[in-house]
Protein backbone atom coordinates (compact mmCIF):
# COMPACT_ATOMS: atom_id res chain seq x y z
CA UNK A 1 0.00 0.00 0.00
CA UNK A 2 0.80 3.72 -0.50
CA UNK A 3 1.52 5.82 2.84
CA UNK A 4 -1.86 7.51 1.81
CA UNK A 5 -4.67 5.08 2.95
CA UNK A 6 -8.43 5.62 1.37
CA UNK A 7 -10.93 4.36 3.85
CA UNK A 8 -14.54 3.76 4.03
CA UNK A 9 -16.33 3.02 7.44
CA UNK A 10 -18.80 0.46 7.51
CA UNK A 11 -21.29 0.77 10.73
CA UNK A 12 -25.26 1.10 11.53
CA UNK A 13 -24.40 3.44 14.47
CA UNK A 14 -23.81 7.25 13.00
CA UNK A 15 -22.04 7.79 16.43
CA UNK A 16 -19.46 4.85 16.20
CA UNK A 17 -18.65 5.87 12.48
CA UNK A 18 -18.31 9.80 14.09
CA UNK A 19 -16.01 8.16 17.06
CA UNK A 20 -13.88 6.10 14.87
CA UNK A 21 -13.12 9.11 12.11
CA UNK A 22 -12.38 11.27 14.91
CA UNK A 23 -9.60 8.70 16.13
CA UNK A 24 -8.38 8.29 12.51
CA UNK A 25 -8.27 11.96 12.46
CA UNK A 26 -5.35 11.62 14.48
CA UNK A 27 -3.70 9.24 11.67
CA UNK A 28 -2.81 12.15 8.67
CA UNK A 29 -2.38 8.30 6.29
CA UNK A 30 -6.10 8.64 6.19
CA UNK A 31 -8.09 10.05 3.71
CA UNK A 32 -11.86 8.86 4.75
CA UNK A 33 -13.65 8.59 1.48
CA UNK A 34 -16.76 7.43 2.45
CA UNK A 35 -19.17 6.07 4.25
CA UNK A 36 -22.05 3.86 4.91
CA UNK A 37 -24.91 2.44 7.31
CA UNK A 38 -25.45 -0.97 5.61
CA UNK A 39 -24.46 -3.82 3.35
CA UNK A 40 -26.00 -2.67 0.36
CA UNK A 41 -24.52 1.24 1.18
CA UNK A 42 -20.92 -0.65 1.58
CA UNK A 43 -21.27 -2.41 -1.12
CA UNK A 44 -21.68 0.93 -3.50
CA UNK A 45 -19.53 2.86 -1.49
CA UNK A 46 -16.55 0.65 -2.62
CA UNK A 47 -17.42 0.04 -5.91
CA UNK A 48 -17.56 3.90 -6.52
CA UNK A 49 -14.48 4.66 -4.27
CA UNK A 50 -11.76 1.89 -4.87
CA UNK A 51 -10.67 2.16 -0.88
CA UNK A 52 -7.46 0.64 0.28
CA UNK A 53 -8.89 -0.25 3.59
CA UNK A 54 -12.69 -0.73 4.96
CA UNK A 55 -13.49 -0.46 8.65
CA UNK A 56 -16.24 -3.03 9.08
CA UNK A 57 -18.94 -3.36 10.97
CA UNK A 58 -19.94 -7.17 11.81
CA UNK A 59 -23.63 -7.06 13.03
CA UNK A 60 -25.81 -4.38 10.90
CA UNK A 61 -29.48 -4.68 9.44
CA UNK A 62 -30.02 -6.33 6.03
CA UNK A 63 -26.97 -8.90 6.32
CA UNK A 64 -23.39 -9.20 7.82
CA UNK A 65 -20.06 -7.90 7.47
CA UNK A 66 -19.01 -11.49 6.21
CA UNK A 67 -22.35 -11.50 3.69
CA UNK A 68 -20.17 -8.00 2.33
CA UNK A 69 -17.31 -9.81 1.83
CA UNK A 70 -18.94 -12.25 -0.01
CA UNK A 71 -20.20 -9.40 -2.34
CA UNK A 72 -16.70 -8.41 -3.61
CA UNK A 73 -14.91 -10.29 -6.24
CA UNK A 74 -11.62 -7.99 -5.42
CA UNK A 75 -11.96 -6.94 -1.51
CA UNK A 76 -9.66 -4.16 -0.52
CA UNK A 77 -8.15 -4.50 3.20
CA UNK A 78 -10.27 -5.03 6.03
CA UNK A 79 -10.22 -4.36 9.65
CA UNK A 80 -13.29 -5.34 11.99
CA UNK A 81 -14.62 -2.83 14.21
CA UNK A 82 -17.16 -4.12 16.43
CA UNK A 83 -18.40 -4.58 19.84
CA UNK A 84 -18.62 -8.68 20.04
CA UNK A 85 -15.63 -11.12 20.46
CA UNK A 86 -17.09 -14.25 19.68
CA UNK A 87 -16.39 -13.26 15.51
CA UNK A 88 -12.38 -12.98 16.30
CA UNK A 89 -11.50 -16.68 14.76
CA UNK A 90 -14.00 -16.16 11.81
CA UNK A 91 -12.70 -12.55 11.40
CA UNK A 92 -9.13 -13.85 11.14
CA UNK A 93 -10.23 -16.79 9.00
CA UNK A 94 -11.35 -14.25 6.24
CA UNK A 95 -7.71 -12.71 6.50
CA UNK A 96 -9.03 -9.42 8.14
CA UNK A 97 -5.80 -7.38 8.84
CA UNK A 98 -7.05 -7.00 12.15
CA UNK A 99 -10.09 -7.12 14.34
CA UNK A 100 -10.97 -4.05 16.84
CA UNK A 101 -13.68 -4.38 19.60
CA UNK A 102 -15.37 -1.11 20.70
CA UNK A 103 -15.19 0.97 22.08
CA UNK A 104 -11.87 1.04 19.99
CA UNK A 105 -8.68 1.58 22.05
CA UNK A 106 -6.78 4.14 20.17
CA UNK A 107 -3.27 2.35 21.09
CA UNK A 108 -4.66 -0.93 19.30
CA UNK A 109 -6.18 1.45 16.40
CA UNK A 110 -2.31 2.49 16.34
CA UNK A 111 -1.11 -1.01 15.90
CA UNK A 112 -4.10 -1.87 12.36
CA UNK A 113 -2.55 1.41 10.95
CA UNK A 114 1.19 0.22 11.21
CA UNK A 115 -0.45 -3.47 9.64
CA UNK A 116 -1.94 -1.60 6.87
CA UNK A 117 1.22 0.57 5.90
CA UNK A 118 3.50 -1.73 6.00
CA UNK A 119 1.00 -4.12 4.19
CA UNK A 120 1.11 -7.00 6.19
CA UNK A 121 -1.54 -9.02 6.58
CA UNK A 122 -2.92 -11.56 9.44
CA UNK A 123 -1.42 -15.08 8.53
CA UNK A 124 -4.48 -17.06 7.68
CA UNK A 125 -4.77 -20.43 10.40
CA UNK A 126 -3.60 -18.60 13.39
CA UNK A 127 -7.00 -18.53 14.75
CA UNK A 128 -7.83 -22.47 14.22
CA UNK A 129 -8.62 -24.76 11.31
CA UNK A 130 -11.53 -23.66 9.36
CA UNK A 131 -14.84 -25.67 9.22
CA UNK A 132 -15.89 -26.64 5.95
CA UNK A 133 -19.00 -23.69 5.85
CA UNK A 134 -16.23 -21.11 5.68
CA UNK A 135 -14.48 -19.28 2.91
CA UNK A 136 -10.73 -18.35 2.49
CA UNK A 137 -9.12 -15.32 0.99
CA UNK A 138 -7.61 -16.69 -2.18
CA UNK A 139 -4.67 -13.85 -3.18
CA UNK A 140 -3.43 -14.53 -6.44
CA UNK A 141 -1.12 -11.84 -8.74
CA UNK A 142 -4.53 -10.38 -10.80
CA UNK A 143 -7.34 -10.66 -7.86
CA UNK A 144 -8.34 -11.66 -4.04
CA UNK A 145 -11.88 -13.31 -3.78
CA UNK A 146 -13.11 -15.33 -1.27
CA UNK A 147 -13.88 -19.53 -1.78
CA UNK A 148 -15.74 -21.74 0.09
CA UNK A 149 -13.96 -24.31 1.36
CA UNK A 150 -16.27 -26.76 0.50
CA UNK A 151 -15.46 -26.06 -3.22
CA UNK A 152 -11.75 -26.84 -2.66
CA UNK A 153 -11.09 -30.53 -4.71
CA UNK A 154 -7.11 -30.17 -3.70
CA UNK A 155 -3.59 -28.30 -2.89
CA UNK A 156 -1.08 -28.84 -5.32
CA UNK A 157 2.91 -27.89 -4.70
CA UNK A 158 3.98 -25.62 -6.93
CA UNK A 159 7.83 -24.51 -5.76
CA UNK A 160 7.02 -21.69 -3.12
CA UNK A 161 3.78 -21.86 -4.09
CA UNK A 162 0.90 -24.04 -4.47
CA UNK A 163 -2.25 -24.37 -6.86
CA UNK A 164 -5.63 -24.42 -5.31
CA UNK A 165 -7.96 -26.70 -7.83
CA UNK A 166 -11.81 -26.05 -7.62
CA UNK A 167 -13.95 -28.83 -7.93
CA UNK A 168 -15.22 -27.50 -11.10
CA UNK A 169 -11.63 -28.25 -12.00
CA UNK A 170 -10.59 -23.84 -12.23
CA UNK A 171 -7.12 -23.70 -10.74
CA UNK A 172 -5.51 -20.50 -8.85
CA UNK A 173 -2.22 -20.20 -7.94
CA UNK A 174 -1.46 -18.40 -4.63
CA UNK A 175 1.85 -18.02 -2.07
CA UNK A 176 1.34 -20.03 0.59
CA UNK A 177 2.97 -23.51 1.59
CA UNK A 178 1.27 -26.49 1.68
CA UNK A 179 1.66 -26.94 5.37
CA UNK A 180 0.07 -23.90 5.98
CA UNK A 181 -2.76 -25.37 3.86
CA UNK A 182 -2.56 -27.94 6.11
CA UNK A 183 -2.87 -26.72 8.94
CA UNK A 184 -5.96 -24.06 7.83
CA UNK A 185 -8.07 -26.81 6.18
CA UNK A 186 -10.40 -29.19 8.12
CA UNK A 187 -8.83 -32.30 9.21
CA UNK A 188 -12.25 -34.76 8.72
CA UNK A 189 -12.17 -33.51 4.92
CA UNK A 190 -8.54 -33.14 3.90
CA UNK A 191 -5.95 -35.60 3.71
CA UNK A 192 -1.85 -35.09 3.23
CA UNK A 193 -1.11 -37.80 0.93
CA UNK A 194 2.69 -36.37 0.65
CA UNK A 195 4.61 -33.39 0.59
CA UNK A 196 3.33 -32.43 -2.91
CA UNK A 197 -0.48 -32.43 -2.62
CA UNK A 198 -3.43 -32.51 -0.33
CA UNK A 199 -6.88 -33.05 -1.52
CA UNK A 200 -10.25 -32.95 -0.35
CA UNK A 201 -11.37 -36.44 -0.16
CA UNK A 202 -14.64 -35.86 -0.82
CA UNK A 203 -14.39 -34.70 -4.14
CA UNK A 204 -12.67 -37.95 -5.24
CA UNK A 205 -14.00 -38.71 -8.69
CA UNK A 206 -12.46 -41.96 -9.77
CA UNK A 207 -8.91 -43.32 -9.97
CA UNK A 208 -7.05 -45.37 -11.99
CA UNK A 209 -4.06 -47.92 -10.61
CA UNK A 210 -0.81 -47.86 -12.98
CA UNK A 211 1.30 -50.20 -11.42
CA UNK A 212 2.26 -48.88 -8.12
CA UNK A 213 0.78 -45.52 -8.77
CA UNK A 214 -2.56 -44.12 -8.93
CA UNK A 215 -3.93 -41.19 -11.44
CA UNK A 216 -6.77 -39.75 -9.46
CA UNK A 217 -9.43 -37.61 -11.11
CA UNK A 218 -11.01 -35.12 -8.56
CA UNK A 219 -14.65 -33.01 -9.17
CA UNK A 220 -15.09 -32.02 -12.58
CA UNK A 221 -11.81 -31.64 -13.44
CA UNK A 222 -10.52 -33.65 -16.38
CA UNK A 223 -6.90 -33.66 -15.19
CA UNK A 224 -5.84 -36.57 -13.52
CA UNK A 225 -3.22 -35.67 -10.36
CA UNK A 226 -0.48 -38.17 -11.07
CA UNK A 227 0.21 -39.97 -7.14
CA UNK A 228 3.83 -41.76 -6.84
CA UNK A 229 4.07 -44.36 -4.69
CA UNK A 230 3.66 -43.07 -1.12
CA UNK A 231 0.75 -40.72 -1.82
CA UNK A 232 -0.82 -44.30 -4.09
CA UNK A 233 0.11 -46.24 -0.86
CA UNK A 234 -1.63 -43.56 1.47
CA UNK A 235 -4.29 -43.35 -0.31
CA UNK A 236 -5.43 -47.10 -0.28
CA UNK A 237 -4.91 -46.92 2.96
CA UNK A 238 -6.49 -43.68 4.69
CA UNK A 239 -8.94 -42.32 2.07
CA UNK A 240 -10.51 -45.23 0.16
CA UNK A 241 -11.62 -46.64 3.70
CA UNK A 242 -13.49 -43.18 3.77
CA UNK A 243 -14.99 -43.06 1.01
CA UNK A 244 -16.16 -46.90 1.19
CA UNK A 245 -17.85 -46.16 4.36
CA UNK A 246 -19.25 -42.79 2.75
CA UNK A 247 -20.86 -44.87 0.24
CA UNK A 248 -21.87 -47.46 2.50
CA UNK A 249 -23.69 -45.04 4.95
CA UNK A 250 -27.39 -45.09 4.60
Amino acid sequence: MTNSLRAILVDDERLARRSLRALLAEHAEFEIVGEAASVRQAESAIAAEHPDVVFLDIQMPGGSGFDLLRKLDDPPAIVFVTAYDKYAIRAFEVNAVDYLLKPVDPRRLAVSVARLQSGEEQVAGTAGPYAAGDQVMIKTNRRRFFLPVAQISAIRVANNYTYVICARGEQHLVRRTLKQWEAMLPAEYFVALDRSVLIGWQHVGRWEPCGRKIRLYMGYSATPLELGRAAAQRFKTEVVPLIERRERAP
